[in-house]
């Protein structure tokens, strides 16, 4: 059985999500990691990575601990505020997607922030590459 590059990422980005919360972090790095290996042992050809335009989801966990701390505190506002913020309705949070949060707060900034940042590493990618 094959697999598309995007068909590849969406299998590993569920397998990730059935990581506990304590080892989310570390399975969203193995699974990059292991795309990284992949696509230098196999490669894609151009066509096939211009259509994978879509970028991975982004873990909070996978974050740097300033941004996921300033997050925290954002919905921990927010769940007050709609009188909800339990320390488990705080950490089923934290241990979501940045794009699950998007009704709770605003996410613009974090989103901008991990685009640059797959956009550097892609281009740091290409210039390895050649």
């Amino acid at each position: 059985m094959g697999f598309t590059k995007k068909e590849l990422v969406e299998f590993l980005d569920g397998l990730v999500e059935l990581a506990s919360e304590e080892n989310r972090a570390s399975a969203v790095l193995v699974k990059e990691r292991f795309l990284s290996d992949f696509e230098k042992s196999y490669g894609f050809e151009k066509e096939v990575m211009t259509e994978v335009s879509k970028l991975p989801p982004h873990y909070i966990v996978a974050m740097p601990d300033s941004i996921q701390e300033e997050i925290r505190q954002k919905v921990i506002a927010a769940l007050t505020e709609h009188g909800e913020c339990t320390p488990e309705n705080v950490d089923r949070a934290m241990g979501s997607k940045i794009y699950d949060l998007e009704d709770l707060i605003d996410i613009r900034e974090y989103v901008r922030q991990m685009e640059e940042e797959q956009r550097k590493k892609t281009e740091q990618k290409r210039r390895g590459g050649r």
